[in-house]
């Protein structure tokens, strides 16, 4: 499985709790419209507005869902990759501070992150999420999307991977 995906997952579930906030939000502002028919008088009809609520809550879907795989993926991780991986992704930790906690060299623990990403993608691919899986469900979503394209774009948390 490509690196890609598998950091672009690990960087989505760090940034979750504020999308549900986002989409609990437009959630409850599309709601609240509907109460004395608000959204008819600026416009939008009854099948628009249970459209857009029923985007929001298959958008809500799809982010408890990677919740779901990512802490799935990281509670089956040896000790060591879960260490690496939380420290560097969750806790913004630099190699060197891992390294200093670890009482090992930088290099070991850039190794150590290699492996930990390397065995954080085979458990999703042994999951069935799956480079292709990834694509069809995320490929296009608005709040994913933009995180895996720093990926493939930039030099984003890691060494490009393509």
């Amino acid at each position: 499985m490509n690196k890609n995906w598998c950091n672009t997952a690990l960087v989505a579930y760090s940034a979750l709790p504020k999308i549900v906030k986002e989409l609990d939000f437009s959630l409850s502002r599309l709601v609240k419209s509907s109460f004395k028919s608000v959204h008819l008088k600026n416009g939008v009809s009854n099948l628009q507005l249970i459209g857009e609520i029923m985007e929001i809550n298959d958008e809500k879907r799809k982010i408890v869902n990677m919740r779901f795989i990512v802490t799935t993926a990281l509670e089956r991780l040896s000790d060591t990759s879960k260490h690496v991986l939380i420290g560097r992704l969750f806790k913004k930790q630099t190699f060197k501070e891992l390294a200093g906690e670890m009482n090992t060299s930088i290099r070991s623990v850039y190794r150590r992150f290699q492996d930990a990403e390397e065995e954080f993608a085979h458990l999703l691919k042994i999951g069935g999420y799956t480079e292709s899986w990834f694509e069809r469900e995320y490929g296009n979503d608005q709040y994913i999307l933009p995180i895996k394209e720093r990926f493939f774009e930039d030099k984003y948390l890691i060494t490009k991977n393509q």
